[in-house]
């Protein structure tokens, strides 16, 4: 197994989560290439090539309980499409419509000058950018 299967593996261990067979498979499928982004649907068409018998729905429970647990982060670039990032890291994206991919961009590389007065009695927990791009 490579280093970021290994890495996501022990991050399994630390929660509360079964390490059930779907579960594993779908581990190893979505951490095999390392740093990456997937939908759901993505993650089903990996599943079907490697034969494995695993709904759609599964996947999306996985896919959410990886992400409420640390393993994954979520992007959400329109109102009907979710990514998930295998970098948990912070860092922002480039999503580009035309190829439908999401391409990160290092958290120094995008500098916030002003953002608008906080409502009182709230604070910024994090910031996320998602810069949609179009080809030329």
């Amino acid at each position: 197994m490579n280093e970021s299967i290994n890495n996501a593996m022990e991050m399994l261990r630390k929660t509360p989560l079964k390490a059930t067979n779907q579960r594993l498979n779908l581990l190893k499928i979505i951490f095999k290439d390392g740093n990456a982004h997937y939908t759901a649907e993505d993650i089903l068409k990996r599943v079907k090539k490697e034969s494995l018998n695993i709904s759609l729905a599964t996947i999306y429970n996985t896919l959410n309980s990886f992400k409420e647990f640390g393993l994954l982060l979520a992007i959400k670039t329109s109102s009907d499409k979710i990514f998930f990032d295998t970098n948990v890291s912070h860092h922002h994206h480039f999503y580009c419509k035309d190829t439908d991919e999401l391409i990160d961009i290092n958290s120094s590389k995008i500098v916030i000058s002003k953002l608008p007065q906080i409502p009182t009695g709230k604070k910024v927990s994090s910031i996320n950018v998602v810069v949609n791009i179009d080809s030329k």
